[in-house]
């Protein structure tokens, strides 16, 4: 009896094992298949990484952040063009929609975002912004990345 029992506690083992493997497996797919995505995104090597966060895709996402997601800022070093802006996004594959021209207003006092370029490949939804700590100042470029939203 007592071989039967620590056989049964065996067999439970080596099965939850399994299921965390599999169900691990299946997470690091699409983390993977979120990071691919935001490497298609052209950003210039000489541009310094300064922030980056990543939450992998979970069974078990108890946050108000979606899981995975993605948030990477960059230190320019210059002031950007449309043409600069354009550039980072020429190979993705699917379109991203600028709400306007990337030129700092002379308005602005202090940081503000120059603009925000948005799209989706249909799994991921794709942020672009251009943030200005002041005028004539080296830009900020953040990208986000979280599971497609469809609304009800």
């Amino acid at each position: 009896m007592k071989h039967k029992i620590w056989l049964a506690f065996a067999v439970i083992l080596v099965l939850a094992a399994t299921a965390l493997f599999v169900v691990r497996s299946a997470e690091d797919k699409v983390t993977d298949r979120m990071l691919s995505g935001a490497g298609r995104f052209a950003i210039p090597a000489e541009w310094k990484l300064t922030r980056e966060t990543v939450r992998p895709e979970r069974f078990m996402c108890i946050s108000t952040n979606p899981c995975p997601s993605l948030h990477r800022t960059w230190d320019t070093g210059k002031e950007l063009t449309d043409a600069d802006v354009a550039a980072l996004m020429s190979g993705l594959g699917f379109d991203m929609a600028t709400d306007h021209p990337c030129k700092r207003d002379a308005r602005i006092i202090g940081d503000g975002s120059i603009c925000t370029s948005t799209g989706t490949d249909g799994e991921f939804d794709y942020w672009l912004n251009v943030t200005s700590p002041g005028p004539g100042e080296p830009q900020l470029v953040t990208l986000s990345v979280e599971p497609r939203y469809v609304p009800d």
